[in-house]
């Protein structure tokens, strides 16, 4: 049976609006990095772009870990199984963990050849390297705080990470003014300045969501023998989920730094024309992750009770949504292009390239955000992660990374072209594929092993 209008609004706005307003607050976390940062000239904001490329990437691999875990604590929420919630918030604690390790390490020992992917700017690269061996002191506690936020907002405690991320916001504001400009008797640092109120603030959302998910008696009070008790079974379970999730998202991630460093080689003011936008582009998709959320809570519900034709009915709505709402943001993006790019501290080259590159996102947002919305909201919700994996192998490393290198790089198009060319060729592509297989409905594949966690 279809679910009702009423009690899919509710349950869809009670989980997606508190996870867009997360979502908004750290994107205005880049923003505000952003912005000031772009105070102190081009060079700074482009290094930083650079640096904080390899925190995303770091990100992102996060992201593809808790999201294979997101699908077997919905499913199993969706159960009533806790064990199974809480072994599996205990395997992907530890491997977020491990992955934090690795990533800090290489950032603290070669910086700079991290940041020379990127750029041949000495400057630039002096910057980066600065500022990225700092902020990497904070990616065991992003591993923490992720790997909390996943088991919370699967389990619908989606307010506590909100909250978590309101304080950090406000904590980097603060010492952002502080140390990058030298405030109130702090000094100025520039970048590096930058770079330690980003790691406060990381440790403040770690404290904030572990303290709240304690006190208010969720599922991060599991007993230590259940997280622990992780059998050969489950385990294999879990990496047979995950790891697709885990290399679609790397994959994915690594091809993005291969553009960034088209865009990068073709120039420094193309690059900070591209973390311009990248900062806005966050800010115009919050509610689309918002709802890929709650997409991905309710699917994954619906699924673990058995009830999959309300799975496949909430996928259908979920994506009507995010066609509509990719329309109006497009229509707002262009309208106020010229205000908001207004508000970056940049030089009129950067500014115009900014400009027309706001102008081809908002063209393609719905090509854009549809792709997303079906392989992150739905496949893997319903348990396929591998379909999503293949498809974005074929389509970025066979496809969109060739033919932008060739057009930005050996045809000299120009950057809008070259933006052009990076979105639209993979986006058209992913829409075809992704939706035939949407509508054959072998994305629905139960992952919660009800008899090994009897």
């Amino acid at each position: 049976m279809k679910q009702t209008n009423s009690s899919f609004t509710r349950t869809m706005l009670s989980i997606a609006i508190p996870v867009a307003l997360q979502n908004l607050l750290f994107s205005s976390f880049t923003l505000i990095d952003t912005l000031m940062i772009g105070a102190l000239g081009d060079t700074p904001l482009a290094a930083v772009g650079m640096a904080g490329k390899w925190s995303w990437f770091f990100g992102i691999v996060l992201y593809g870990m808790t999201s294979g875990a997101g699908v077997f604590i919905a499913q199993y929420f969706g159960a009533g199984n806790h064990r199974g919630i809480h072994r599996t918030y205990g395997l992907v604690t530890m491997s977020a963990l491990a992955a934090s390790l690795l990533f800090m390490s290489a950032a603290i020992a070669v910086p700079e050849m991290i940041i020379r992917m990127f750029t041949t700017d000495a400057e630039a690269i002096a910057i980066g390297a600065v500022y990225l061996r700092i902020i990497a002191l904070s990616y065991p506690f992003q591993a923490l705080s992720k790997a909390g936020g996943t088991l919370l907002q699967s389990t619908q405690r989606v307010s506590i990470p909100f909250i978590g991320a309101a304080v950090s916001v406000a904590t980097n504001v603060v010492f952002n003014a502080l140390l990058i400009f030298g405030l109130c008797g702090f000094p100025a640092l520039g970048a590096a300045g930058a770079a330690i109120a980003s790691a406060i603030a990381a440790v403040v959302n770690t404290a904030v969501i572990f303290g709240l998910g304690f006190k208010r008696h969720t599922h991060m009070r599991a007993p230590i023998g259940e997280m622990l008790d992780i059998s050969r079974s489950f385990a294999l379970d879990y990496v047979r989920i995950s790891t697709p999730a885990l290399f679609n998202e790397t994959i994915w991630a690594l091809g993005n730094l291969g553009y960034n460093a088209v865009f990068g080689h073709i120039s420094t003011e193309a690059y900070a024309a591209m973390t311009v936008v990248k900062s806005i582009e966050d800010l115009t998709t919050i509610a689309i992750w918002g709802m890929g959320s709650s997409c991905a809570v309710m699917i994954g519900s619906f699924i673990g009770q058995g009830d999959m034709e309300r799975a496949k009915d909430c996928g259908r709505r979920h994506l009507a949504l995010t066609a509509a709402f990719s329309v109006l943001v497009g229509v707002i993006v262009i309208a106020l292009r010229s205000p908001i790019l207004s508000l970056f501290g940049v030089s009129d080259t950067v500014r115009g390239l900014s400009a027309a590159l706001l102008i081809i996102y908002a063209l393609e947002a719905v090509p854009r955000n549809l792709p997303y919305m079906l392989v992150c909201g739905i496949f893997r919700s319903g348990g396929d992660t591998r379909y999503g994996l293949i498809v974005d192998m074929i389509s970025m490393y066979l496809i969109g990374l060739p033919l932008t290198a060739f057009v930005g790089l050996c045809l000299h198009a120009g950057v809008p072209v070259t933006y052009l060319t990076m979105y639209l060729v993979e986006d058209v592509f992913k829409c075809f594929v992704y939706g035939r297989h949407f509508l054959s409905g072998r994305w629905i594949k139960p992952v919660a092993r009800q008899a090994d966690d009897a």
